[in-house]
């Protein structure tokens, strides 16, 4: 609500103009009364309203030098409304002059009066985003030239109130981070930014706390050793305090990593720099608390991703679809991340390396990645921070669902399979067949072909093969007057003996028996 300060020397004129119009509607609410400009003078500058609603004629102070006197002093920078009986001209001029928004003759006209007020509650609205659109766009130029040491030295007493900091003690960076949250687009730069910086304001009794989005998820700002020396505590003891407190109240998985502290302004860059340097060792740590670049100093991180006999290892075992070893294995990667400190970086691109193993896996048996519904989480997990014990349990979730996937795939290329084999036999009979020749062929188990091949049909491969040969060879006998040893030779048999005693162990008969019985029915 915009506040709103009434003057006129007569009451009732007051009490008409607050119930003339629903002020509540347009945005305004009635705060204080006065009875002339003198009295109104003291009211404004200790309330500090955004409006006032005077009258011209009044005693001690009229209205116009009630105007006059605001701006000359300075004490408040309303909006000005007159209401007033008086038309006259050099009035006008005036209040023109004094940069008054509207100028009302009485009787009022509530219509006017309305759409007065309407105007006034926009423009007001404006400005306010105005302001505060400046203010931010000036706060983060403040705190982007303090922290990359390019703040303008003339300025940098304004600038470092403005930030809520001081210039004549030790600074310090920070960066918040907030791991394992499912943040919308709108969150990025909305509800967690007021929350990370109200939270820090409440934590460390600091008025003012300028807190700059470095990504989604992490926000960064400028301690000053005023907000706890009271309590005389070391930087880690308050950055131990500080974590704790915000975990408190963001009901979130923070971690804050601080850089070094700095006694002077312009090193603050350095401080910045070598909290970079602390988060670097992101999934290193053992412990729970905050990383301080001053714990880190000098340990050594690896940059390189996974070996490629790692990857290997996991695609196989994630193909043979075994539980047991898959768990096992990556246990072992993760347990190696933080052994060998893996930089950020590095952890990102062997993630990335068992992702595209696993797509290529899919792909190559015919399958759709987009069929794994935690491709996408997987894919984009770096847009939000993740702790280690997070980010764990996303891949085994996608390790997992990849895995059941993997195996319907082949499941059903095996279906597949088995019926290409099937009319593999039918036309190929007349070939010399084997399980293993055609197990070749399809890139396949011999024995787990024959296990297939009898589950599938209820027979096995060999009696198949048979049945197929003598089907053809019966109607090679009825249709045609190729002899015995030619029909053999036809359906895959060499030796004309071998096929007769095949033919009589399938039908009871010999191939010429077959024959001659079609030819005593006619």
């Amino acid at each position: 609500m915009f506040k709103v300060v009434l003057v006129d020397d007569e009451l009732y004129a007051r009490q008409g103009l607050k119930q003339f119009t629903d002020w509540n509607k347009h945005g305004f609410d009635i705060v204080a009364e006065a009875a002339n400009g003198e009295e109104a003078l003291h009211v404004i500058e200790q309330i500090k309203p955004d409006l006032v609603v005077t009258d011209i004629r009044m005693p001690v102070l009229d209205g116009l030098e009630l105007i006059q006197a605001v701006k000359e002093r300075k004490i408040a920078e309303p909006s000005f409304i007159i209401v007033s009986g008086y038309g006259d001209f050099k009035y006008a001029q005036k209040a023109v002059r004094f940069g008054v928004n509207d100028f009302i003759l009485k009787p009022i006209d509530e219509e006017e009066m309305e759409q007065t007020l309407q105007t006034l509650s926009e423009t007001l609205s404006r400005n306010i985003q105005f302001q505060a659109d400046r203010a931010r766009m000036l706060s983060k130029s403040f705190f982007d030239g303090l922290v990359t040491g390019t703040l303008d030295k003339a300025l940098s007493s304004d600038m470092m109130r403005a930030l809520g900091l001081s210039e004549d003690e030790e600074l310090c960076y920070f960066d918040v981070e907030l791991n394992d949250l499912q943040l919308t687009p709108d969150d990025s730069e909305g509800r967690w930014k007021t929350d990370v910086a109200n939270a820090i304001s409440s934590a460390i009794d600091q008025a003012v706390v300028y807190v700059h989005e470095r990504q989604r998820g992490v926000y960064g700002f400028v301690a000053c050793q005023r907000s706890w020396k009271s309590d005389d505590l070391s930087w880690k003891q308050f950055a131990d305090m500080l974590q704790l407190r915000l975990r408190e109240q963001l009901g979130a998985n923070v971690v804050l990593y601080g850089g070094k502290a700095v006694s002077a302004v312009e090193l603050v860059p350095e401080s910045y720099r070598t909290a970079g340097e602390a988060w670097k060792h992101k999934y290193a740590s053992t412990a729970d608390g905050p990383m301080l670049f001053e714990e880190w100093e000098g340990c050594p991180v690896r940059y390189l991703e996974t070996d490629d006999s790692v990857v290997a290892r996991l695609m196989l075992t994630i193909e043979e679809n075994e539980p047991t070893a898959l768990s096992s294995e990556i246990d072992e990667i993760f347990d190696k991340f933080k052994a060998e400190h893996y930089a950020p970086d590095a952890v990102v691109r062997s993630i990335t390396r068992f992702i595209f193993g696993v797509v290529r896996i899919i792909e190559s048996m015919d399958g759709d990645k987009n069929g794994l519904l935690m491709l996408d989480t997987m894919v984009t997990w770096t847009q939000t921070p993740a702790s280690l014990q997070g980010l764990k349990a996303m891949f085994i979730t996608f390790i997992q669902e990849s895995t059941v996937y993997i195996a319907v795939l082949r499941k059903n290329n095996s279906k597949g399979s088995i019926q290409k084999i099937k009319q593999y036999i039918e036309t190929h009979y007349d070939q010399n067949l084997s399980l293993k020749s055609i197990a070749a062929v399809f890139y396949m188990n011999p024995v787990y072909l024959g296990q297939l091949f009898k589950k599938t049909y209820g027979v096995y491969f060999n009696e198949f093969l048979l049945q197929t040969r003598m089907q053809e060879a019966k109607r090679l006998l009825r249709q045609t007057g190729l002899r015995v040893y030619e029909i053999a030779d036809k359906i895959g048999y060499s030796n004309a003996d071998y096929f007769v005693t095949q033919f009589e162990k399938v039908e009871r008969k010999t191939p010429s028996e077959y024959r001659s019985a079609l030819y005593a029915k006619n």
